[in-house]
């Protein structure tokens, strides 16, 4: 299931560590270690298997920000609206890198090329319609605090 979730994005090969239904990157210093501690898993948390489909963590999708070449970049419009969880128009868009066929899916970076999340692309960028709708994003921590404020709970 992660190396379908990656092959969407890159061609490289992540190695990584199955417990469970949980999966993490290989790291062969840290694994000698493991003999010495209590923990049973080292490394970055890549995701997981959840009722027959691949969750991806945001760790994962921070590697294939940097292994990748299918990315939408957006503007600062763009940004804050994909991080409040809307499909993003066009006029979000400044440029694309790789595929820009609908259905495929593309990591969504900030203009620092800092990844926000990812999205499937569900229109035509040449349009002003919705062109993108996000699967995952990093505005999932600013909207937890939110519904916890509006729920009047304390930090």
């Amino acid at each position: 299931m992660l190396r379908d979730f990656v092959a969407k994005f890159t061609q490289k090969p992540i190695p990584f560590v199955k417990q469970g239904n949980k999966f993490y990157l290989e790291n062969k210093s840290l694994e000698k270690e493991k003999l010495k501690q209590k923990e049973k898993v080292f490394g970055l948390y890549l995701g997981e298997e959840k009722e027959g489909a691949f969750h991806p963590a945001f760790g994962l999708l921070d590697w294939l920000s940097e292994n990748s070449t299918e990315k939408v970049f957006v503007k600062d419009i763009g940004e804050m609206d994909f991080l409040y969880g809307k499909t993003l128009r066009a006029r979000h868009i400044d440029h694309v890198d790789g595929e820009t066929k609908i259905g495929f899916l593309k990591l969504v970076q900030n203009m620092n090329d800092e990844n926000l999340g990812y999205g499937k692309i569900t229109g035509d960028f040449s349009t002003t319609g919705q062109v993108l709708k996000p699967r995952m994003d990093r505005g999932l921590f600013l909207k937890r605090e939110k519904k916890k404020e509006s729920a009047g709970q304390d930090f």
